[in-house]
């Protein structure tokens, strides 16, 4: 994940308005107003059926044919076959929209920010080394095996981004535009935190506190696709004609903290309510993020939308990194605490041997994940196994709880920082940034490819002239 995100704003540097196809393109080349309507019906395309039933057609393929989970790398091989050969034949974006003419592409490669690459994938490496280690038996939190990586990786990141602040000639996070994207990039920092971080745990908590039984754990999780088809690939269609952008990514942000703080009131008792909230706990994330390329494409000018963008998009997903690293460890930690302090209670209460405890906690851990005969080593009632498992039951309850608490804090940082958002409503009408060099392969050219006749016309046509950019004048 870090290499990749390090190399997403490789690319957006060099290919600006083609980085991030689904979301950066087509908020450019449909009018102000549609620009939300476009991204929601990629985000439609992209939602039915797999994000909607992710959980529930994978567990399907691993139980029900030969190549099992090996079907969800083969399908998306297909799938990226297909659209690499739509964007092949189909997207001819401006090749130079930076109006850059006079430099070769390999020469925009060497120029760019290398150094402060090699600072931000460093930084951010060892920093989720740290994280991911943290609370482990062989590295405690206060231990220097933690701490260490922690500190080194956070004081990298931090020369990254004075480096870039200071002294880069082509800095990969340029402070005007920073300044300009700020509060974006913390909602969706945080946002991402979040949301990539429940999608690996919500299917854990509803294994270990719910059911075992893998297709149960599908349909479990349906609400959470639907919630994300609803927001994302619904909703997202009128968000131009509901306008008020800043508040949409307010309301968002709000649903999203207060829904899966409320998973921890729900869990383990509750199941009906455990569905209904990861409906309004997960869906609000991909709506908010739309919304924040919408807001970052009219608030910043067009010879930047690719770093802005980028920003966008890597923090997101560097926050979901901290999100998993962060919610991981809190859940590793507890229910390492938990379950064997439980297991003890059971084992004294039914005045077994103390000695079986060792033993007893992994094949407890075997039977709450589903394994059939976890129990056949031991001569135990039906009565003290059904309290073993009790005791896993709550203790994983127990633990997920203090995750989903430990996400409210975070919530409400990004809701304060949204609430200073630059909205951009009154951008939302019909011009059009971009126009494509051609309608597809075979299509007539509508934009000749050229070069700008003087400087003041590139600094024009490349958005520098434009209303949306008189805040962005006024910071450099």
């Amino acid at each position: 994940m870090v290499s990749s995100l390090s190399l997403t704003l490789v690319y957006q540097r060099c290919f600006p308005i083609s980085g991030g196809m689904s979301d950066n393109s087509n908020t450019l080349v449909d009018a102000n107003w549609r620009r939300g309507t476009g991204i929601g019906f990629s985000e439609f395309n992209l939602t039915v059926p797999w994000a909607t039933a992710g959980v529930l057609i994978a567990t399907a393929l691993d139980l029900n044919t030969q190549l099992k989970w090996r079907w969800c790398y083969i399908i998306g091989t297909i799938y990226g076959a297909v659209s690499l050969l739509g964007t092949l034949l189909f997207y001819f974006p401006p090749s130079r929209p930076q109006y850059d003419f006079e430099k070769s592409r390999m020469q925009e490669l060497v120029e760019l920010d290398w150094i402060g690459f090699v600072l931000y994938t460093v930084g951010l490496t060892i920093t989720m080394i740290g994280l991911t280690w943290a609370g482990s038996p062989s590295h405690p939190w206060r231990s220097a095996s933690t701490i260490a990586p922690i500190v080194v990786g956070v004081l990298t990141l931090a020369a990254c981004f004075i480096y870039d602040f200071t002294l880069a000639k082509n800095p990969f996070f340029p402070l005007p535009v920073f300044k300009l994207v700020i509060f974006e990039v913390i909602s969706v920092f945080v946002a991402g935190m979040i949301f990539y971080s429940m999608a690996g745990l919500l299917p854990q908590a509803t294994m270990y506190c719910f059911t075992n039984d893998p297709m149960e754990i599908g349909w479990v999780q349906l609400p959470n696709g639907f919630g994300q088809l609803f927001f994302g690939g619904l909703v997202c269609l009128f968000m131009g004609k509901l306008g008020h952008l800043k508040l949409q990514v307010i309301v968002m942000l709000v649903l999203q903290t207060v829904f899966v703080g409320l998973y921890a009131a729900v869990v383990p008792s509750n199941r009906a309510a455990w569905m209904a909230f990861q409906f309004f706990g997960n869906g609000p994330f991909t709506l908010l993020t739309l919304v924040c390329y919408v807001l970052v494409g009219l608030n910043v000018p067009l010879r930047h939308i690719g770093v802005a963008s980028g920003l966008i998009g890597t923090f997101r997903s560097a926050g979901g990194a901290f999100g998993n690293a962060i919610f991981n460890t809190i859940l590793h930690s507890v229910s390492g605490r938990e379950v064997p302090k439980r297991l003890a209670e059971v084992v004294f209460w039914n005045d077994l041997p103390s000695s079986i405890l060792a033993e007893l906690i992994p094949a407890a851990l075997q039977n709450a994940d589903g394994i059939p005969g976890a129990f056949d080593a031991f001569d135990l009632s039906a009565d003290v196994q059904s309290q073993v498992a009790l005791a896993v039951r709550d203790s994983y309850a127990y633990a997920f709880r203090m995750v989903f608490y430990s996400t409210i804090p975070f919530g409400v940082i990004a809701i304060i920082g949204a609430c200073f958002i630059k909205d951009a409503s009154q951008y939302l009408t019909n011009h059009t940034a971009v126009q494509m060099q051609r309608e597809g392969v075979l299509g007539k050219a509508s934009v000749a490819e050229r070069a700008p006749e003087s400087p003041k016309a590139a600094q024009v046509e490349s958005g520098a002239g434009s209303d949306n950019s008189a805040a962005f004048s006024k910071t450099q």
